[in-house]
């Protein structure tokens, strides 16, 4: 696995490293934040919009609708919370991000493997525990390369536009998490009325010092 990079505000790194807290934030957070390099209201859904005239039958009423409809296939963002990572050190990506720090994550295992043990002691956890991969990258027009209809897979989807951060992952769900959720939507749907629907929350997980294996990049 390659070296894992952590953008962030100085003020945060000695938490980070000497106590070990990652702040998770779920799926909703991340769709209604500010900005447009952090914030993404199509964050962990896939949509999928060729672009082109599209029929829609409704069985029931016996009736067709003709237009440039989106297909979107997406999990609960209030239950799913992920801590964003990238595997890249770019200076571009520090000052988009607003971070005078980056921890460099030079043991990724065992990072994981002790974020994963911490959270199999929650109860709140969902069964599936903790999950660890890059992001898929996608674009809305294209076929996509992973599982569409995986609600686990659904919390790493992003859109080709977030390409160049080369985001890595950790995300774990509530008990009543992943769940899939379609819908189709119009030309003029605006993802973001729906995400301001959702309620923001974080969970700060402890898993002791990191020292071992992280540090300050001193470059």
């Amino acid at each position: 696995m390659l070296t894992l990079y952590k953008y962030l505000p100085s003020k945060y790194a000695s938490a980070f490293l000497d106590r070990g807290e990652i702040l998770f934030r779920n799926i909703t957070y991340f769709r209604q934040h500010e900005g447009r390099v952090r914030g993404d209201p199509y964050d962990g859904i896939h949509k999928d919009h060729p672009g082109t005239n599209i029929v829609v039958e409704n069985l029931t009423r016996r009736s067709k609708t003709v237009g440039e409809f989106s297909f979107l296939n997406s999990t609960d963002p209030d239950l799913v919370f992920a801590f964003c990572l990238s595997q890249k050190f770019s200076k571009d990506l520090m000052a988009k991000f607003e971070s005078d720090a980056c921890i460099e994550i030079l043991e990724p295992v065992e990072f994981i493997r002790r974020v994963r043990f911490a959270l199999a002691r929650l109860v709140s956890v969902h069964r599936v525990g903790l999950l660890a991969q890059p992001v898929h990258y996608y674009h809305p027009a294209e076929a996509a390369r992973f599982d569409i209809k995986e609600p686990t897979q659904l919390a790493f989807a992003k859109d080709m536009y977030y390409a160049e951060q080369e985001e890595f992952r950790l995300s774990f769900g509530t008990r009543r998490a992943f769940k899939l959720v379609q819908k189709i939507t119009q030309p003029n749907y605006d993802p973001y009325d729906d995400a301001i629907k959702g309620q923001s929350r974080e969970k700060l997980v402890k898993v002791g010092s990191l020292r071992d294996v992280a540090g300050l990049v001193q470059r």
